[in-house]
């Protein structure tokens, strides 16, 4: 078999590999700048939770967790990021939704310094997957509501498409991605 042949099929390989979750998402309003990134999928566990630094973004959270109860009959919870957790510079100047699990939720500050050089004006959002949390940054309600609409469609799309090829021994991915809106 020559060289050619042997890289196409281990390409094909690895992107079939991929290809057990959704790689691109369908947006009623496309994002200003969405990139994808090709790194391992977030895989969600009921371990997951809603976690935000400002109760008056709590309520806008109900809308995501009836989406997963509307899948798993189970709503994930929503909670707030203990101050102990969150330098006081990042809490006055974000409005944050960290998804992700009780023990990476320890790193917050991490987190947030790593994605905290970005420029928000009034209404933007920047919304960021890895393979470890999804997480929502903005600067007031307005991108907050919209960063939360555009996390309900994507992950609208990701559960459906989970329920649809009924592999439940298998995780929920979400392809790491970086959208500014």
């Amino acid at each position: 078999m020559d060289s050619e042949l042997l890289n196409l099929i281990i390409q094909f390989k690895s992107y079939s590999k991929m290809t057990d979750y959704i790689k691109t998402f369908e947006f009623e309003k496309p994002p200003k700048k969405i990139t994808y990134l090709d790194e391992d999928p977030l895989k969600i566990t009921e371990d997951f939770v809603f976690y935000h630094n400002k109760s008056k973004i709590r309520k806008g959270l109900n809308r995501l967790q009836y989406l997963f109860k509307s899948y798993t009959k189970n709503p994930l919870l929503a909670l707030g990021i203990r101050d102990s957790l969150l330098k006081k510079e990042f809490t006055e100047k974000f409005l944050i939704i960290l998804f992700t699990t009780p023990e990476v939720v320890e790193d917050t500050n991490n987190i947030i310094e790593k994605n905290s050089d970005i420029t928000l004006t009034e209404g933007d959002y920047y919304l960021i997957t890895t393979s470890k949390f999804l997480l929502l940054l903005t600067r007031d309600l307005k991108g907050i509501n919209s960063g939360i609409s555009t996390m309900e469609e994507i992950l609208k799309q990701v559960l459906e498409d989970y329920f649809r090829k009924k592999k439940f021994e298998e995780f929920i991915k979400i392809r790491p991605f970086e959208l500014f809106n």
